[in-house]
């Protein structure tokens, strides 16, 4: 059952993703000819009007194909043969995509990016309705024995009602941030910024070790307590806003860390092994799942963003060119580098899969 359930959650990203395209793509007027998720033979399919319709035996990912579309060639050779109904030729040719503004054919490509985020806020906002309060990364005092006051260190220090603003070049949205930030330096020494009374302090080059034990038994603390706020409505919104910057975050220091050398790629999660994630965050309770789940949509919008050809961010990267040259580019290149970066991950998926199913196994 768990199982089941990872699959489906996997699935309404996707579809969520594809119908950001979707939406998007009609309201600009432009063809789609077919709305898919999966890969493979279709489970189902419907024609409606223009569009085919279809869900496809693997649930690895997903394409809105649209009349005029420069990498048709390299979603056909994912989706399946081209099954839709409606001849191309007699469409109107200003329908299609290549034929589009280029602002409209940037908000469609990157539409399905902008669902996966707004995912994510929605189901961290979600998960927040029962809450009344919630904690933020204000000083409300310290504990005893604290070494770190800026009254005992000739005023370089923190001082009640500081707001945690960064630690080395990490942000601090939620008070998570600032334990990632202090747990990825191995020196002890950072560079915090604090407001105060409505200024930037920055402590630079500050020594600052764990000093007092935590309760649970987990680890060690800092020596001070946060202050905690009342969620309204709108302030619930606010903190699944700041949430999804750190996850965000969290995404963008994976990426920075496997480029140099910090992680390996057989460090990386697939498809198979977030859906086991999901599985077992599931056993755990639906809170914790759907958490997890906020936590890979915004994971996938990042990703998705990537400059890579066959991403969402490789066709923004082609309209970037475009923009720059103020011509477009010849179609087969932008067919022919879809089609190689399609390959290529096809490649890293095949491997990141044979390391998920690796993991599980032991």
């Amino acid at each position: 059952m768990n199982y089941i359930i990872a699959i489906l959650v996997f699935g309404l990203l996707i579809f969520l993703h594809e119908l950001g395209h979707f939406v998007v793509a009609k309201l600009s007027g432009i063809t789609v000819l077919q709305f898919t998720v999966g890969f493979g033979p279709a489970i189902f399919k419907k024609q409606v009007g223009e569009t085919l319709y279809a869900v496809r035996l693997l649930p690895l990912g997903g394409a809105v194909m649209m009349q005029g579309e420069e990498d048709e060639e390299a979603e056909k050779m994912l989706t399946g043969q081209k099954e839709f109904a409606v001849d191309e030729a007699s469409l109107p040719p200003e329908r299609s995509f290549a034929e589009a503004s280029l602002g409209k054919r940037f908000a469609v490509s990157i539409a399905g990016v902008i669902m996966n985020f707004l995912t994510g806020i929605v189901i961290v906002f979600l998960l927040l309705m029962p809450a009344q309060y919630a904690v933020e990364p204000v000083i409300s005092d310290f504990m005893d024995g604290f070494p770190y006051a800026a009254a005992d260190n000739n005023g370089v220090g923190f001082e009640v009602g500081d707001r945690i603003v960064r630690v080395n070049d990490f942000h601090v949205f939620t008070m998570s941030d600032f334990s990632t930030g202090m747990m990825y330096d191995s020196d002890g020494v950072y560079d915090i910024v604090v407001e105060r009374q409505g200024k930037k302090i920055r402590l630079e080059d500050f020594a600052m070790q764990p000093t007092v034990p935590d309760p649970s038994g987990q680890g060690m603390l800092y020596g001070f307590n946060l202050s905690s706020r009342e969620l309204t409505f709108f302030g619930k919104i606010e903190y699944a806003v700041k949430n999804a910057m750190t996850y965000l975050q969290s995404a963008v220091l994976g990426i920075k860390m496997m480029f140099t050398g910090q992680v390996g790629t057989q460090d990386m999660m697939g498809t198979v092994g977030i859906a086991n994630q999901i599985g077992e965050m599931a056993r755990v309770s639906l809170s914790t799942m759907w958490n997890f789940v906020a936590y890979i949509s915004i994971n996938l919008a990042f990703v998705n963003l990537l400059p890579i050809p066959g991403l969402d961010g490789g066709k923004l990267l082609f309209l970037l060119i475009e923009l720059v040259r103020g011509e477009k580019l010849d179609p087969k290149y932008e067919g022919v580098a879809s089609l190689i970066g399609i390959g290529l991950l096809l490649v890293l998926f095949v491997f990141v899969t044979y390391h998920d199913i690796l993991r599980i196994i032991r």
